[in-house]
């Protein structure tokens, strides 16, 4: 799976540059999108539950990058430490019970001035389309999604800045990369088709919510 298109950080530049910022990013995964925030801000530190995902992006070696085991709902930085904290496709993974806490951490370590930003999956798109129908990648994440949504447009210490749409486009390479890429646990003899009729390519939307400290 290739990510083809992301213009996440495009996006987000046009209302906050990063040249010379310090920036959180909760969720790092294995760091692929690190890479990209870590070359236009001044200090990268990032944390990811995975022990694994953590030690592919510490593999990385990016040199203004730090990498740690961590979660959102619990912050292992000072007070007003950053001038970005970004959750990448990250909220809404966290446990609902615990999103307040989460934002609160959040809020915690930015700076008065500066931002708290969510890049949270949609509902559209034939990626979308194609965790459901397939039972793939992270599944249904409807409900999910809409809590992490709600959660953070009400959270009396987040001032909104504005909403932004986005869209990652993904190629895949063949039906074996596809099953690779995103274990599909239902209807796998429809998977072909389905791939073909979108030529491997799948949209997933995307929202960019930017916040400042309330």
């Amino acid at each position: 799976m290739q990510r083809l298109k992301e213009e996440f950080l495009d996006l987000l530049e046009k209302t906050i540059p990063l040249d010379g910022l310090t920036v959180l990013e909760i969720g790092a995964g294995d760091g692929s999108r690190s890479l990209e925030i870590a070359r236009r801000c001044k200090t990268l530190y990032a944390i990811e539950p995975d022990e694994e995902g953590v030690k592919t992006a510490r593999a990385r070696n990016i040199p203004n990058a730090t990498f740690e085991i961590g979660s959102g709902e619990s912050l292992l930085f000072a007070t007003a430490f950053f001038d970005v904290v970004v959750f990448t496709l990250s909220f809404h993974h966290i446990p609902q019970e615990k999103m307040v806490t989460a934002i609160n951490e959040a809020v915690r370590v930015v700076r008065t001035s500066g931002h708290v930003v969510f890049l949270e999956p949609t509902e559209s798109g034939s990626f979308f389309d194609a965790e459901i129908r397939f039972d793939a990648c992270d599944g249904d994440e409807r409900k999910e999604k809409k809590t992490a949504y709600e959660a953070m447009l009400s959270h009396e210490k987040l001032d909104p800045v504005c909403e932004i749409n986005d869209e990652t486009v993904f190629q895949f390479q063949s039906l074996e990369d596809f099953i690779d890429s995103m274990s599909p646990e239902k209807s796998q003899e429809e998977i072909k088709s389905f791939l073909e009729s979108n030529d491997y390519i799948l949209k997933a939307g995307r929202r960019i919510n930017i916040f400042q400290p309330a």
